[in-house]
């Protein structure tokens, strides 16, 4: 967790991870956290910085995703309970609690599709929590912020399912699927069951991914890795300039 999605899971609050997501939902908090993470950007226009916020954050939702699908343990979202600390360029590191009703259902598919349909539906409450204050302070698009997130589950899905090696067994595989299906694909369409995309690279043998359906706005930072550059899932990328991305 801690190395793929910067999620410690911890019981105890640390001094490292100093504001929790309340603090996003507050009026005087938000606004430090976001300048502050707009200095590290290079105070790009507060749109860029609010939709950049929401892929970062998309990195949390990951791990919360993760937690369930491949160790069945669903960490809190309580509020409070997700904890973060602001790193260099504007990234997150964040910390959780696990959720005190326990791991979830193995062998009883109908019992965990219950549990997790109960566990999306305060996740989705609280980004749209977040994102509605995120986006009313600086102007990013809720749209553009959901798609954010809902891509990066659908690369984490497509990642689990072909890396074999994070399985215990075929059974974590199929228990993979059906998550997939319950969180992305649900019968009620929501902000998250979204459709993306596949690209596989006309030359190299490099695995498939999907394309973003908007931009994330990295090429407007002015500071540090992403600056200036597009990313290779970047819906704004013609085909050549996509190719000659992957090939840098």
């Amino acid at each position: 967790m801690q190395e793929h999605f910067v999620v410690t899971v911890a019981g105890n609050r640390k001094d490292s991870f100093p504001y929790s997501t309340e603090d996003l939902l507050d009026a005087v908090r938000l606004p430090l956290i976001i300048g502050q993470q707009s200095v590290q950007l290079g105070e790009p226009p507060g749109y860029v910085t609010g939709t950049l916020f929401a892929k970062r954050y998309s990195v949390l939702i990951m791990g919360l995703a993760a937690s369930i699908s491949l160790f069945d343990t669903p960490l809190s979202l309580r509020p409070g309970a997700l904890r973060f600390g602001l790193t260099d360029a504007g990234t997150m590191r964040y910390e959780a609690e696990r959720e005190a009703s326990g791991v979830f259902p193995v062998n009883d598919v109908e019992a965990r599709q219950t549990r997790l349909i109960e566990y999306q539906e305060y996740l989705l409450e609280h980004l749209r929590q977040v994102f509605g204050a995120v986006s009313g302070y600086t102007g990013a698009k809720e749209k553009v912020m959901w798609s954010l997130v809902a891509h990066n589950l659908h690369t984490l899905y497509e990642r689990l399912h072909s890396h074999s090696e994070l399985w215990d067994s075929e059974k974590r595989d199929l228990i993979i699927s059906q998550d997939y299906n319950t969180l992305l694909q649900p019968k009620k369409p929501d902000e998250l069951s979204m459709r993306f995309r596949r690209y596989e690279h006309p030359q190299r043998q490099s695995p498939p991914f999907y394309l973003r359906t908007h931009c994330c706005l990295a090429y407007r930072v002015k500071t540090g890795p992403e600056a200036g550059e597009y990313c290779s899932t970047c819906p704004s990328l013609s085909p050549e300039e996509r190719r000659l991305t992957l090939n840098s």
